[in-house]
């Protein structure tokens, strides 16, 4: 309920650019000190700044994701460098759960050429890849579910599929802001519990995070370091963070990526 009265709180913002406290608590029928914990997070996320009485929506802040093009160009050779590693760790054979994102559709062209795998997907980008010019030796699976602009599925029919599914052997996902701290986070809260209930169904969990993504955080908290098995980053990903990562018990993974 947290993440999705604050989700409406931008909602609101982005229409009128200025919140009420007492009239938002009213609304959602809560406390006023509720909305006012809201919109202390929120400010810390940069997302808004705190007036007297309410707030109003700091003007330069992204609040949408960028657009699907733009994610794919952005870091495009961190992504497939971590994608090619990540594809080292998936044996023919094996049942797969795939997150949606840039970084997942760049592991899906070096998984079609693997063998006998069982492949989920969400993500209609993802699912092409794996099917384009594929060995034929792979099943893909497509939830259904409600699209998004980006073409990922979710809702009621997703859920219900992997709630159908006893467990999967490794599950791979992306990210859309990471710190040790904070853990993993994204921008979208349907994707998002899907996230959660794959990293549940999984006995190996893998993150693809290049260096780009420890300088933001996504609005909704996806999981703890502690929950993922393995980090694969990059090269660039500033060392006192892969140290950080690695005295908290995390396995990370550091690839070079050409060029840099």
């Amino acid at each position: 309920m947290r993440s999705f009265r604050q989700k409406e709180i931008i909602d609101i913002l982005e229409r009128e650019r200025v919140i009420n406290t007492a009239a938002t608590a009213q609304q959602f029928g809560v406390s006023i000190e509720t909305i006012r914990r809201d919109l202390d997070q929120l400010e810390k996320q940069g997302i808004l700044r705190k007036t007297y009485g309410g707030a109003e929506l700091c003007s330069k802040t992204p609040v949408l994701p960028a657009p699907l093009e733009s994610r794919r160009a952005a870091e495009h050779s961190a992504k497939v460098a971590l994608a090619l590693r990540a594809a080292e760790y998936v044996p023919d054979n094996c049942t797969v759960t795939l997150d949606a994102g840039s970084t997942v559709q760049e592991l899906c062209r070096y998984l079609r050429e693997k063998s006998g795998l069982i492949v989920i997907t969400v993500d209609i980008h993802s699912a092409a890849e794996l099917l384009y010019q594929g060995s034929g030796q792979n099943k893909v699976y497509m939830i259904g579910g409600f699209l998004t602009p980006d073409g990922t599925a979710s809702g009621t029919y997703a859920k219900e599929f992997l709630n159908s599914i006893s467990g999967v052997d490794i599950f791979l996902t992306s990210t859309d802001g990471a710190s040790p701290e904070e853990g993993l986070s994204t921008d979208e809260t349907y994707i998002n519990e899907l996230k959660r209930r794959y990293i549940k169904k999984a006995k190996k969990r893998i993150a693809m995070v290049d260096h780009s993504k420890f300088m933001r955080k996504g609005f909704y908290r996806m999981c703890d370091f502690s929950d993922i098995d393995v980090v694969i980053t990059d090269s660039q990903t500033p060392p006192e963070i892969i140290e950080k990562l690695r005295r908290m018990g995390t396995v990370v993974d550091v690839v070079s990526v050409p060029g840099t």
